[in-house]
């Protein structure tokens, strides 16, 4: 969105005295805006908040201000109900200005009541609307708001504007309604934004009376004909937030994201990276606040009765410095942009103590499969390769092999993983009361990170969960179990693979 180009056609064409021919000019281009912003709410943003709206609104937002704009025939004069729930940092409150200043603009309704945590929060709202509706771009294009306003104090703006009457109000949660009512007027648009905080969420007794003021207070107080709206905008704190009880309601429409969308891909990568996101989750995990995390940037309430962590995974120090064995495992995929991630992983043994070392997961071809299996194994020492051996997967451990001998690398065994008739959950489900054990653990923080992520995104019951890397880790297990007769570790052992190389592009596959 180039916000400067909407200045410059603007602003420097009102700025000259212009004559006949330039007034009709001016004249054609603010009807275009004026036509163009109607159909395109990213136009309408670099209008409204040309320093601020400098990248493109994801698809999710459009979709979410399409819905809330666009009603069906047969919700006309219908109290229409939305529940949304963005990611913390994604730009909430900015959204819900963009929405109320288009509502205005365009006609669609004339009584605004803002609703956040506390009355202060609120107030903030409503000067940034009234700063909106005032720039320059905005008068030129959709008409006088400052010299019309005829209230204007820090919780009440009402304004002739284009002549009708727009009035915006701001209230905090739980405080009195009176004077919602004006000119015999209510509001027909009630906005909560942030209304409930992590805190109010937290106190069973205050979130049921923040819970009661707005079903039987704050939503009685809507105008009781035509067209309504109420939005409800913030973060899923836990199951008992308000947000999440929206959720499950048939009354309301649920639009609900995480930063991280279902395709691994962030929501809003203008605004925050899948780096940055991940960056800030490994933080958050370090200092046990994992939980946090999922519900705020995810919106995702970790409920225990569906989760593979009952319970934080504890925290093992590492008996010795260095390990008494060393094996990987691979949990093989395709390497399409639609496939799983291929995984190796580094496991170490210390006396009886199974450590997850090191993972490396990513849409790999099986050449890269293999070059990073024999890195990590020189690397680490690791005395044995295990390939989970399923219908096609069970070619991987040929073609490892195949490379081992032409390469003459030598003390590696490679074997084959089955699941000998358990499923992937019964499997991985099994490891993860290992680690909680004690009996198995991850070496550094971000092994551990990038596990719990993943067993934190896992539900139970649901078919297509990404499970590669707990997978992997939990054929660890089985390892022990069948091949720790061939469990060492290389480098202890002097196993020289210094004449060894991994041929490049040389698979015939």
């Amino acid at each position: 969105m180039a916000s400067t180009s909407v200045q410059q056609i603007f602003q420097e064409e009102l700025s000259q005295q212009p004559s006949q021919s330039d007034t009709a000019q001016v004249s054609v281009g603010l009807l275009e805006a004026y036509e163009r912003g109607r159909v395109d709410i990213n136009f309408f943003a670099g209008v409204a908040l040309p320093d601020v709206a400098i990248s493109a609104l994801p698809y999710f937002y459009l979709a979410c201000f399409e819905l809330m704009m666009q009603r069906n025939p047969a919700d006309i004069g219908k109290i229409l109900r939305f529940a949304l729930g963005l990611p913390r940092g994604h730009a909430k409150t900015t959204f819900i200005k963009i929405i109320v200043a288009y509502m205005i603009a365009y006609n669609i309704a004339s009584f605004f009541l803002i609703v956040s945590a506390t009355q202060p929060n609120a107030e903030n709202i409503i000067a940034d609307l009234n700063d909106i509706m005032g720039s320059a771009n905005m008068e030129a294009i959709y008409g006088k708001w400052n010299s019309n306003l005829y209230t204007d104090n820090t919780s009440t703006k009402q304004c002739m504007y284009n002549g009708r009457p727009v009035t915006i109000m701001a209230k905090g949660a739980r405080t009195a309604l009176r004077g919602t009512n004006i000119n015999n007027s209510r509001p027909d648009v009630i906005i909560c934004d942030d209304m409930q905080t992590k805190e109010n969420d937290a106190s069973p007794t205050e979130s049921a009376a923040l819970r009661t003021w707005f079903v039987h207070t704050l939503q009685k107080a809507i105008e009781p004909r035509g067209n309504r709206w109420v939005i409800y905008i913030g973060n899923m704190y836990s199951e008992n937030c308000i947000l999440y009880q929206l959720q499950q309601s048939p009354s309301w429409i649920s639009l609900i994201t995480g930063a991280i969308l279902a395709n691994g891909e962030p929501l809003w990568s203008e605004i925050h990276s899948l780096e940055s996101l991940y960056e800030g989750y490994l933080h958050d995990e370090s200092l046990n606040e994992a939980d946090g995390w999922f519900a705020e940037v995810m919106n995702d309430p970790r409920n225990r009765a569906t989760s593979l962590l009952q319970k934080d995974l504890p925290r093992i120090d590492l008996p010795y410095s260095v390990a008494d064995g060393v094996f990987i495992t691979i949990d093989p995929a395709g390497f399409r942009s639609t496939s799983d991630d291929n995984v190796i992983q580094v496991h170490e043994i210390y006396d009886n103590l199974g450590v997850i070392a090191k993972t490396d997961a990513g849409k790999y071809n099986p050449k890269e499969v293999i070059e990073i299996a024999f890195a990590r194994a020189f690397e680490y020492g690791a005395s044995v390769i295990a390939i989970e051996s399923v219908a096609y997967q069970q070619t991987l451990k040929f073609w490892v092999e195949f490379f081992m001998n032409a390469l003459q690398i030598k003390g590696i065994e490679v074997v084959e993983l089955k699941p000998h008739g358990r499923t992937k959950e019964q499997r991985i489900r099994l490891f993860i009361e290992s680690l909680m054990m004690g009996t198995y653990t991850h070496k550094t923080p971000e092994e551990r990170a990038v596990f719990t992520y993943q067993a934190m995104a896992y539900k139970l019951g649901k078919k297509d969960n990404k499970d590669d890397i707990l997978d992997a880790s939990a054929y660890g297990e089985d390892v022990r179990t069948e091949y720790w007769h061939l469990i060492r570790n290389n480098k202890v052992h002097l196993v020289d693979h210094s004449n060894s190389a991994v041929v490049i592009d040389n698979t015939p596959f």
